[in-house]
């Protein structure tokens, strides 16, 4: 599976957002969800995830 930068995706766990960031050569990814209405007030917009949490690349 190709991800690029600022490719939309879905996690294993079934949320849907953007790669903002690619690190270590495509191993790690910096992830911004698009529903946010799960974070806590001041809670950082994105976080890391991996390669293996990514279920499918949708765009």
């Amino acid at each position: 599976m190709k991800v690029k930068e600022f490719s939309a995706v879905r996690l294993k766990d079934g949320t849907e957002g953007t790669i903002v960031e690619i690190w270590k050569d495509g191993e790690a990814y910096e992830f911004e969800p698009d529903d946010h209405s799960d974070l806590d007030d001041g809670a950082p917009l994105t976080y890391a995830i991996h390669h293996s949490d990514i279920a499918e690349v949708i765009a």
